[in-house]
């Protein structure tokens, strides 16, 4: 053999070498790429809960955990909300502070619309629901109660079959155990701790009964 014919054999390995390890890094790209796409359909996407016909029970233990910032969390809760009340004439906003969440809505009082944030502490419950405790009102000048404004959610907001609102204790309970992913995934929150953006939940596979 040549030197000029071994010299082109050598170029010719090392370019189907590299060939070869471009795709497989493309492949790899692909992969990566796709299971991020299905994990989002698959285990983000809320479908809607039929309470009366919910029989399936939950396993005890999670098939993984998942930490979200706060970022993630109101954007996720944006896009929920947008969605859940796209036919409801009333609007809301709920979002995640550094130390507290709030929501923001209006009520009538007198005959006007009065825009209003009530804030809440978050705690997390030994079953994994989340407790918001209300802790102050924000409504200008006028004195309102919480419990009115509160009252006032409960009687006139579109609000999730998974969300109960106590207006007299001044509690809203978030009972995620009933909130529905897709194949019947549910969640449990295990920690929240806004202050340092640490939030983390923990998601279950429901029993095949």
């Amino acid at each position: 053999m040549t030197e000029k014919k071994r010299q082109r054999k050598q170029k010719s390995i090392s370019w189907s070498m590299i060939n070869w390890w471009k795709w497989a890094f493309l492949i790899l790209i692909g992969l990566i790429l796709g299971s991020g796409v299905w994990f989002t359909k698959t285990v983000l996407a809320p479908v809607s809960l039929n309470t009366a016909t919910e029989t399936r029970t939950i396993s005890n233990d999670p098939v993984f955990t998942v930490k979200v910032t706060k970022s993630s969390a109101n954007r996720i809760m944006a896009h929920y909300l947008k969605t859940y009340l796209k036919d409801s004439p009333i609007k809301y906003a709920v979002t995640l502070g550094n130390n507290e969440a709030a929501l923001n809505g209006s009520f009538k009082f007198l005959g006007n619309n009065v825009k209003f944030q009530l804030t809440f502490d978050p705690l997390v419950l030994k079953n994994g629901d989340v407790l918001l405790k209300s802790k102050k009102l924000n409504v200008g000048t006028l004195p309102v109660p919480i419990s009115f404004v509160m009252s006032y959610i409960g009687h006139s907001y579109k609000i999730p079959s998974w969300v109960s609102l106590d207006s007299k204790a001044g509690n809203v309970v978030l009972k995620l155990s009933q909130f529905k992913l897709q194949n019947g995934m549910t969640l449990r929150a295990t920690k929240l701790d806004p202050t340092n953006d640490d939030l983390e939940f923990a998601v279950y596979l429901p029993d095949n009964q």
